[in-house]
């Protein structure tokens, strides 16, 4: 593979700055080049850098972006997309793959999920111009990386304090979009139409067939989370007409037709019942909490049959804590409009008395 010279485009003294779509024919045939563009600016004036990669073959084809880090400290997705790469033979390469490894790169120089203003940047997409920074951040993003996509892969982890299956999260109303989340052979695949905010949203409202993939847990570069992204996203290549090779399917999804986060009522030590990817049934013992002498607080039942899609990883729980990802097996109907109300079945404990 032929590595292009990295270089920083710095658009002077122009102010402020105006977005700029990526062109990918500006990028040699059969090359990769790395590049930073200035998309935003820091409280001294100073643009701030974000990273891209276009990896354009020799031949003619569609173009794949890939974008990771929309989270800051959601790392799984910057080795898959290092590791994608690496294994592109861009002699053969029928079209381009645009990676932008680090999207929220204010979060991730704090080390931490979140935009610089405290702001969830995967729920400000597309952006506006006078909004929060977050919102005009989105905005200089989308503009920059969205028009020269033909496809995205948008690869994310949990959030902090829980962990997740490999899953994918797809618009199942688009046949594209089904036969793109099949492609990563992931374990479970939940349909999700979009609409909220998110950078799958942003594509999807330009017509760009788009999913979103969720590997793994935050803060940590997990092997076989990055190796099992890399296959799918390398299967997808393949599927495309993109890439050479053979398209691995190792395991049959669990499809979703919805999910539900189940949360505490109340605080205490959580332990939970149940590990990732078990088969639940409605009224299934979930978890239960204790005060700090061992006393059990509350007891939380599964309100529908289901299968664990995440889970808390951290026992501390306040009210309203989210301890279960539970999707609710099933292809999607017409008449899922909207994630089902699931309440939460509950059933208090003798406060004295430690559990036997």
């Amino acid at each position: 593979m032929t590595t292009g010279i990295c270089f920083s485009c710095v658009r002077g003294s122009e102010r402020p700055l105006k977005p700029k779509a990526i062109e990918i024919r500006q990028c040699a045939p059969g090359e990769r080049t790395n590049f930073f563009l200035p998309l935003y600016e820091d409280a001294t004036g100073s643009p701030l850098q974000v990273p891209f990669i276009v990896a354009r073959g020799k031949k003619k084809g569609p173009t794949v972006g890939i974008t990771a880090a929309v989270h800051g400290n959601e790392l799984n997705g910057i080795k898959i997309i290092q590791n994608v790469l690496e294994d592109l033979n861009l002699e053969e390469l029928r079209g381009s793959v645009l990676c932008a490894p680090v999207v929220n790169v204010p979060g991730y120089n704090l080390g931490r999920r979140y935009f610089s203003d405290g702001v969830d940047l995967n729920n400000k997409f597309p952006g506006k111009p006078d909004g929060v920074p977050a919102e005009q951040y989105a905005r200089a993003f989308t503009l920059t990386f969205l028009p020269a996509c033909d496809y995205l892969i948008d690869i994310h982890t949990a959030s902090e304090g829980r962990t997740n299956t490999l899953y994918v999260r797809a618009d199942f109303e688009s046949p594209l979009v089904r036969e793109l989340a099949l492609m990563v052979n992931p374990e479970i695949i939940l349909h999700v139409r979009g609409g909220d905010g998110t950078l799958r949203s942003a594509a999807r409202r330009r017509g760009i067939p788009a999913i979103t993939l969720e590997a793994g847990n935050p803060s940590v570069l997990q092997g076989k989370m990055v190796f099992e992204g890399e296959r799918g996203v390398k299967n997808i290549l393949m599927h495309l007409g993109m890439m050479n090779g053979k398209v691995e399917l190792r395991r049959t999804p669990v499809i979703c037709q919805s999910s539900k986060w189940i949360r505490t009522t109340g605080g205490g030590i959580l332990e939970t019942k149940f590990r990732l990817l078990d088969r639940i049934e409605k009224k299934q013992l979930l978890a239960q909490t204790q005060d700090p002498f061992g006393n059990i607080l509350q007891r939380y039942y599964a309100p529908s049959d289901g299968i664990v899609i995440g889970m808390a990883a951290n026992p501390a729980a306040f009210p309203g804590t989210r301890f279960c990802h539970l999707g609710l097996v099933g292809e999607p109907s017409d008449e899922l409009s909207a994630e089902p109300a699931v309440s939460t079945a509950k059933q208090p404990a003798p406060k004295r008395g430690r559990k036997r």
